[in-house]
């Protein structure tokens, strides 16, 4: 059991799922929230837990007594919300929710699909879920403070490195999984369909912005040799 408990606040589409495989391979003990029925259970289990893998908001370190540490990767909140328009509504496996008419445009400006994906990683971050509009200053601090790692979706190979490494795990590339089905690589955006979901995400986008610059301050604070190492682990994880 390691020293502090790993607690991995996955935010959905922001390649979490493989993310997951590197704590799962060298975490034994390792509980997935989703298989959690209720506060006490979780409580119970988290006593010899490695780590605590899932779609769960700040705060859940409250269920335990033990040291905790927060790790989380962010993404761009214009791809995050693309990924899940394509990952709920032009998935046919998702019966409920699929819906082969529905346009990316259409979802964009409807403000009734706004709660779905409107700054959702700040709200979670804050534990404010409830919160379309949480406020900046408060995700900021916490990713500041309270987390130990942040990655960046788009710069996944990396984030993967700089983690296991924090970690003290022997560098390993995990590839992409539960990667978005049926999405056109060559989709063209209609400038008010953009506009829409970054004034939506405006917390989101801030927050990310953040968190790319504290993150590339991470790769510059690299020593030669560690540089080394990571363009080595690059190389491989691309063949």
């Amino acid at each position: 059991m390691t020293d502090k408990l790993l607690l991995y606040l996955h935010l959905p589409k922001t390649g979490g799922s493989s993310f997951t495989q590197a704590i799962n391979e060298n975490c034994p003990n390792t509980v997935h929230f989703y298989t959690m029925s209720n506060g006490i259970q979780l409580s119970e289990r988290l006593i010899h837990a490695d780590a605590l893998c899932g779609h769960f908001i700040y705060g859940i370190h409250h269920f335990t007594d033990r040291p905790f540490q927060y790790v989380t990767m962010l993404r761009n909140p214009l791809e995050r919300t693309l990924s899940y328009f394509y990952f709920k509504y032009k998935n046919p496996k998702y019966v409920i929710s699929y819906n082969k008419e529905l346009t990316f445009e259409e979802y964009a400006l409807d403000p009734f699909y706004d709660l779905e994906y409107c700054n959702l990683q700040s709200r979670m971050i804050t534990g404010e879920l409830n919160n379309p509009y949480p406020n900046y200053k408060k995700a900021r601090d916490l990713l500041a403070n309270e987390f130990a790692f942040v990655g960046i979706t788009e710069q996944y190979d990396m984030s993967l490195y700089l983690f296991m490494r924090m970690m003290n795990w022997e560098p390993k590339h995990y590839p992409k999984v539960n990667v978005t089905p049926g999405r056109h690589s060559d989709l063209k955006l209609s400038g008010q369909a953009v506009k829409s979901i970054l004034q939506k995400n405006e917390i989101d986008q801030k927050l990310y912005e953040y968190a790319y610059r504290q993150f590339n301050e991470r790769i510059f604070d690299l020593s030669y040799e560690q540089e080394k190492k990571l363009k080595a682990y690059l190389r491989e994880a691309r063949k």
